[in-house]
C-alpha cells in the first residue's frame, strides 16, 4: 500500500506542477494527502491492502479539491481529532498537519464507506512571458 501512497503523491506533484503552484505549496498538499491516505489505511483498513479512490478537481483560478473514498466501515467524524502537541512522540499528528494545509476537511455521507473532503486554495506566480 505504502507504493500507492507514493503514486498518489507523484500524481498530485503532477498535477499542482502542471498548475504553477509553488514549490512549497506542492510539498505541503503531498504531505497532507499522504497523511490522509495513511489514516486510512492505518485506522480504517487495519492495515490491509485495500484501495482508496483520490479525485482531485482543479477549480480555477486557484482551488483545488480532493476527494479520498474508502469503502471500509464507517468512521465518526467526532472521534478523529490529534493529540496535543505538547505531547512529544511519533504518530498522531495527521489530522492536525491536514488542518494547518487545507482550509476544509469534512467527512461527507456515502452509502458505504466513508468520503473524506479537502479544499484549499493556493496563491498562483504569474506566468512569466514566453520568449
Amino acid at each position: 500500500m505504502t507504493e500507492n501512497i507514493k503514486l498518489a503523491r507523484v500524481i498530485i506533484h503532477t498535477f499542482l506542477t502542471f498548475r504553477g503552484v509553488f514549490d512549497k505549496d506542492i510539498f505541503d498538499t503531498e504531505l497532507a494527502i499522504n497523511e490522509a491516505i495513511a489514516n486510512i489505511i492505518q485506522h480504517t483498513y487495519k492495515g490491509e491492502p485495500k484501495y482508496v479512490v483520490m479525485t482531485l478537481n482543479w477549480i480555477e483560478p486557484n482551488e483545488m479539491e480532493v476527494l479520498l473514498r474508502d469503502f471500509g466501515p464507517k468512521v465518526d467524524p467526532s472521534k478523529i481529532k490529534s493529540r496535543e502537541l505538547d505531547d512529544i512522540r511519533p504518530g498522531g499528528l495527521g489530522v492536525y498537519i491536514i488542518k494547518r494545509i487545507f482550509e476544509v476537511m469534512e467527512f461527507r455521507d456515502v452509502a458505504e464507506g466513508n468520503l473524506l473532503y479537502l479544499k484549499r486554495s493556493f496563491i498562483i506566480p504569474p506566468k512569466k512571458p514566453e520568449e
